[in-house]
């Protein structure tokens, strides 16, 4: 006897091929049977004609390293038909935690990943798995460990090459968390302590990778007018450890840069898949980007971490240093408020309630507001708040987004972070009823078919998520029904939290987690591993 059938439906397996119409069984957690007319005995049977039914969309890039511990964890997430995430993205993940370094990651990493609760305690990367397996997990969940954490781990946000000891301690905590179950290292060359590194540097410290196939997942050093070097650098990264290469969020930064980068980037990629690299991409669909306000600033001036970028906020000569680097020529590292502009450049989170009335805002808007110049205010609200600020860049144009979407190499992600409170970006909440009612219905620019697969297979694959992605027996029986004409994404940027619609029935792990747009936490979720079951 079958659990669930779920019949009539058009069925979009996650091949890619395109729909057709049939009946879904599902038994003890799995796909059981995929065939037109199934007439046998179910628990529940489910009537899903003019729905289409997909497999449980997988999102490799999340920031809900520490949100996994909080109330309500995975409602935003199956309400848009997501059952499996991938965290630790960007080089940022919460493990290792160590305790001589815990104050200094978990501050760098709070305007990202949110804040930890009390109770959630580890220092390793094993140990924080099995704290999360410990959850009533509503979703399946996986994680990337970081290489900037990696190394903040050793050696805290201190600036300078590491010594044998702190090489021995990364490659220590490096094979804890592959032998943990990692599905790859993220790095995000542009945050501290990554920064640091030059190539011979990075090389040394993520030797234990040397000849695997576990990818280096990457946000590069710079997205505008350093598009094409930062490339270069993670190829030359990932070429010298000989390892699979994802880059994150592609795109190109700035107006400027828009059509140009964007096509000479593209070209570069496919000359290195010409020659035999294994490289990949991922995007979101989104114009708007999301990260530290604090990114800003010149990267010496987070030498130490938030703390002691603070202190050098505060004192009215490093201000002032600081202030003369971002008016001045190029110096070598990515310039976002020269590549951007201030209007583009908006408050998402704060930490203290004296600068509530920010977020949401412009930087532009708060210097008119409060009778400064842009600078000032950016660098004012930085230092009152220990520079625990979340910021929404408006970066991208629909154009690159459209075709970087349609490369056959890129997946489709939300890039969800997770800060306390303020306005998070929409993407945590309507990346994927934006994805099908924009671009897939609306605006034609990817076939169901094509869109879904960007979104199941490729990335389940990719990152060696075994059993996820595909309908099909045997496979686990995450699925997505819903009526295509009925999806909305109701997320905006100044009202980022709007819950996706128009999703009938969402099971995890054969068990039913959203049913008519309502979350239920089913507990059917499990903490995966890379190449196991």
């Amino acid at each position: 006897m079958h659990d669930i059938i779920v019949k009539n439906c058009q069925v979009v397996d996650g091949s890619g091929a395109p729909p057709y119409l049939g009946d879904v069984a599902i038994a003890d957690g799995r796909f059981e049977r995929v065939a037109p007319g199934i007439n046998e005995p179910a628990t529940e049977v489910f009537d899903a004609h003019g729905m289409y039914a997909t497999p449980g969309f997988v999102d490799i890039h999340r920031h809900s390293d520490a949100f996994v511990f909080k109330p309500g964890f995975g409602e935003v997430q199956l309400r848009q038909g997501i059952t499996t995430t991938i965290n630790g993205n960007c080089g940022l993940s919460v493990a290792p935690c160590p305790a001589a370094f815990r104050t200094e990651i978990l501050a760098y990493l709070k305007p990202v990943i949110g804040s930890l609760p009390d109770d959630a305690s580890f220092e390793t990367f094993p140990e924080y798995l099995d704290a999360v397996r410990r959850l009533e997990l509503p979703l399946n969940f996986g994680m990337l460990v970081g290489d900037g954490t990696l190394r903040a781990a050793a050696k805290g946000y201190a600036p300078g090459p590491l010594s044998k000891e702190e090489v021995a301690a990364v490659h220590r905590y490096l094979e804890d968390a592959i032998a943990a179950g990692a599905f790859g290292v993220s790095m995000g060359l542009v945050y501290a302590p990554e920064t640091y590194y030059d190539l011979p540097g990075f090389l040394e410290a993520l030797a234990p990778l040397r000849g695997t196939d576990i990818p280096l997942v990457t946000h590069v050093r710079g997205e505008g007018t350093m598009l094409l070097d930062s490339l270069r650098e993670v190829i030359a990264i990932a070429r010298g450890l000989g390892v699979p290469l994802h880059i994150s969020h592609f795109k190109a930064v700035g107006a400027i840069n828009w059509r140009h980068m964007r096509e000479k980037a593209i070209d570069l990629l496919e000359q290195e898949r010409a020659s035999g690299m294994d490289i990949t991409v991922d995007v979101y669909p989104w114009e708007a980007g999301s990260s530290l306000l604090a990114q800003v600033l010149p990267p010496e001036f987070l030498d130490g971490g938030l703390a002691q970028a603070t202190i050098r906020l505060k004192d009215p000569a490093e201000r002032a240093r600081c202030r003369a680097i971002l008016t001045g020529p190029p110096a070598g590292f990515e310039n976002q408020v020269k590549l951007l502009g201030w209007e583009n450049i908006m408050v998402g989170s704060v930490k203290t309630d004296k600068n509530k009335d920010c977020e949401g805002k412009r930087i532009s808007e708060i210097a008119e507001l409060r009778g400064v110049d842009p600078y000032d205010a950016c660098l004012t609200l930085l230092a009152e708040e220990d520079c625990e600020v979340s910021m929404v860049n408006f970066i991208a144009c629909d154009d690159n987004i459209e075709a970087i979407m349609k490369l056959p190499y890129a997946y489709i992600v939300s890039d969800s972070i997770y800060p306390d409170g303020g306005k998070p970006h929409p993407r945590q909440y309507g990346t994927f009823p934006k994805l099908l009612a924009d671009y897939v219905r609306d605006r034609k620019v990817l076939h169901l078919e094509e869109a879904v697969r960007k979104c199941t297979s490729a990335p389940a694959d990719g990152m060696r998520i075994v059993g996820k992605g595909r309908i099909q027996e045997g496979y686990d029986a995450d699925l997505v029904v819903f009526d295509l004409a009925r999806v909305e994404n109701h997320a905006t940027y100044l009202e980022p939290r709007g819950l996706g619609t128009g999703f009938s029935l969402v099971l995890v792990n054969g068990r039913v987690a959203n049913r008519d747009d309502a979350f239920v936490n089913s507990g059917a979720g499990k903490v995966l591993a890379r190449g196991k079951r």
